[in-house]
């Protein structure tokens, strides 16, 4: 049988394969908190989703005020807890999150590859214009603000994002190539 979506395959004790769902790292940075990781043992890729899905589109979650960021890593294959990842596994360094409020933010995806990483800013919609450019401040913290430009597609709500982490929580999908920019970060 072919292993669910969020799931990969592994071997039991006994030899026979059984289907282990995916595990993730989600977090959420925030003006007075600072970035505050989270790993429930007993999700399921469905709860993490519900998880990220009011994040992004709750006003009192993903505000500037309470928090202006949040996102999610997939555990390494076979790992079923954030203990066994160790700090320099490319895993960590493979995530999708957003900086912003819920009703204006920006989506970014990276993956560790071969020199280090790729890091995308996704689009809604592919860029209609590329000489067309806007920017998007929000507050984070300390009377500091942070400045991003990004073409007007790459502006998104937060309920335009979640089909995004939908396919990436679910499935492992990343957006299409033709929605990503790459980007030096």
């Amino acid at each position: 049988a072919r292993p669910a979506a969020g799931s990969s395959p592994v071997q039991s004790s006994n030899g026979n394969r059984e289907v282990m769902a995916r595990k993730f790292v989600t977090w959420t940075v925030g003006p007075d908190s600072g970035q505050s990781e989270r790993f429930d043992q007993e999700q399921t890729p469905g709860s993490v989703l519900a998880e990220l899905t009011r994040y992004l589109t709750d006003p009192r979650v993903l505000n500037e005020r309470a928090f202006f960021s949040c996102g999610v890593w997939a555990l390494p294959e076979g790992a079923s807890d954030v203990s066994e990842v160790d700090a320099d596994d490319p895993a960590r360094s493979t995530y999708m999150h957003v900086g912003g409020r819920c009703t204006d933010l920006t989506l970014e995806v990276r993956v560790a590859d071969e020199e280090g990483h790729t890091h995308c800013i996704v689009a809604r919609e592919p860029v209609g214009d590329p000489e067309a450019w806007v920017e998007l401040s929000w507050g984070v913290g300390g009377g500091s603000t942070y400045t991003t430009t990004l073409h007007p597609e790459e502006i998104m709500t937060g309920e335009q994002a979640v089909p995004f982490f939908r396919d990436y929580v679910l499935d492992g999908a990343l957006p299409s190539s033709g929605l990503l920019r790459g980007t030096d970060i």
